[in-house]
């Protein structure tokens, strides 16, 4: 609770704090030191930090974090010798130079960049995304305005909703040196002498509103003449985009054109890959630093990977989110898309104790050593230690030696749960099954020291349901069906996979992708299939789940 301050209070607290004495204006004796405040401590006690951003990458380039000055009073209050501080143990840690004030009912934004060359609303500080505190004060060092905050998000604000008040949301839509949107809070009081400070809350994951299960994402890319012709000239190099979300721009972002066999020109139905930080570092879009959009030309259900995706995050598999995305190009609808998360960091933070390890995209490679050096490394160190060594462990003339060997430099249960899921959704153009492998990472968690496949290019899931999944190419799985316990652990996790597939309700799942993105499907004039195509392909992927058990069942023992 916020409560009148007195200023002999307030004067009790300038012994302990006389370290800061250089931070005023001229120091204490300086003639020249800021003057006492001129409004009582009841008017300027009402002024409050309102917004505040800790992270500003895109919102203002160049101007640093801000902090957000609000007076609901109809008084101005000149802030000539206030303080702010991001350490509640260092009042006035950057002191607002002569010439600033909040207006009556008006608001002040105060920007934490280090150059005061830019004018006296520029301060020598800079908040920490992580988490930490903000202190307004009066020149003798008695708050007005306190509160700390746990972790924010980049270029999302922590605004008071209404105005003045003691309800923060996290907002998209940031206001500096405007209204806040409305809310329920309640007006606040004065700061308590004493008390303890507001706590502004996390902004959690907010990736979850972009990737979340049921998200249907509705986004712009405005796509430059120049940036056309960049993309026409060499589609998979970066070009200058500007996203537009609920009716935010954000940009700069590099954006290319993507895919191998699906790859398709600007003028036909492109798949797209967006690059949030490519001019702009730090960057993040909700918390992300990359977005994948599939063009699905290859998919005729349109739904094969968020149904397919979804499985494998279910069986506790490190796997991408997906949803579906509606594309609008240079304010024309372009097309439904699958919104696929990009396999970085972020994504491997979510599922490992660890994020520190070396991720590989695999295309065209097996564990063998003349492909070591063909996978591509997407994140971490280059280190392919464990790459290196799976590959000599499968040499081995022994497959149960080679198996017990490789076991040191791969997760076996882990890899025998992916390959499952690849059988049980029919991921057969992938690692194992295609030769050589792709469509798959490689994580090397430095926790466990071993090998995790994480699925990837998932559209052609759902469409073999007569190929005996025991029909792979890959060095790992040839040896382990010659290995008994091995091929045995095998069977087991796809019976377990299958069993929890029944269990979460596949089907029922599917009718609720397909009741979603039913209405979207005929806007799409720029797929290459038909709208009844769609519909056949989405009845036989329903076919493909009803009879999976039964086909697995003629090609694999039955479960123990």
């Amino acid at each position: 609770m916020r409560i009148l301050t007195t200023w002999i209070a307030a004067l009790a607290l300038l012994p302990a704090c006389g370290a800061a004495d250089d931070l005023l204006p001229g120091g204490d004796d300086d003639p020249d030191a800021a003057p006492e405040p001129s409004v009582p401590p009841d008017v300027d006690g009402r002024l409050v930090i309102n917004e505040f951003m800790a992270d500003n990458a895109v919102t203002e380039p160049g101007a640093g974090d801000w902090v957000e000055i609000y007076n609901p009073t109809d008084t101005e209050v000149p802030l000539y010798g206030y303080g702010i501080t991001d350490d509640l143990a260092e009042p006035n840690r950057a002191v607002i130079p002569d010439g600033v004030a909040v207006p009556a009912g008006g608001y002040l934004v105060l920007w934490l960049d280090g150059a005061p060359d830019k004018g006296p609303e520029h301060l020598s500080l800079k908040l920490a995304r992580e988490g930490g505190a903000i202190g307004f004060t009066r020149p003798d060092r008695s708050w007005i305005d306190r509160l700390t905050y746990a972790a924010q998000e980049t270029d999302f604000s922590a605004a008071r909703t209404p105005d003045g008040s003691d309800q923060w949301t996290i907002e998209w839509h940031v206001s500096p040196g405007e209204k806040n949107p409305d809310g329920s809070g309640s007006p606040l009081g004065l700061e308590e002498d004493g008390g303890a400070p507001e706590e502004v809350p996390a902004a959690g994951d907010l990736s979850e509103l972009i990737l979340g299960d049921d998200v249907m994402l509705a986004i712009e890319l405005i796509i430059p003449p120049d940036s056309e012709a960049a993309l026409l000239a060499d589609p998979r190099v970066d070009a200058p985009a500007t996203l537009v979300f609920d009716g935010r721009r954000y940009g700069p972002v590099g954006l290319h054109l993507k895919g191998m066999q699906s790859f398709q020109p600007l003028s036909q139905k492109a798949a797209f890959r967006v690059n949030i930080d490519a001019y702009v570092d730090g960057a993040r879009f909700f918390g992300l630093k990359d977005l994948t959009f599939n063009n699905m030309v290859g998919d005729f259900s349109m739904m094969h990977e968020r149904a397919a995706y979804w499985v494998a995050r279910q069986l506790g598999l490190p796997a991408s989110r997906d949803n579906h995305a509606l594309i609008t190009v240079n304010g024309s609808f372009y097309g439904l898309f699958s919104n696929v998360e990009t396999v970085k960091t972020r994504m491997i933070r979510r599922w490992f104790d660890r994020d520190d390890g070396s991720l590989f995209e695999a295309t065209d490679v097996d564990l063998k050593a003349e492909y070591i050096d063909l996978y591509e490394l997407e994140t971490g160190p280059d280190d392919r230690t464990m790459l290196e060594g799976a590959a000599a462990a499968l040499t081995n003339e022994s497959p149960a030696a080679a198996i017990a060997a490789v076991s040191q430099y791969v997760d076996l249960a882990q890899f025998q749960r992916f390959w499952a899921m690849c059988a049980v959704v029919g991921q057969l153009d992938s690692f194992p099954y295609s030769n050589p492998g792709d469509d798959v990472y490689v994580y090397a968690d430095p926790e466990s020291q071993r090998l995790h496949f994480l699925p990837w290019g998932m559209d052609e899931a759902f469409y073999a349901g007569d190929v005996d999944v025991k029909r792979v190419v890959s060095v790992l799985a040839t040896t382990c069906l010659q290995v008994p316990s091995c091929y045995q652990g095998f069977v087991d996790q796809v019976w377990t996979a299958m069993d929890a597939v029944d269990q979460m309700d596949l089907l029922g799942r599917m009718e609720d992708i397909r009741a979603q993105i039913a209405p979207f499907v005929s806007m799409d004039s720029r797929k290459p299939y038909t709208d009844q195509r769609v519909t056949t392909y989405q009845n036989s992927m329903q076919t493909f789940v009803t009879e999976r058990r039964s086909r697995l069942e003629g090609y694999l023992p039955p479960p123990e």
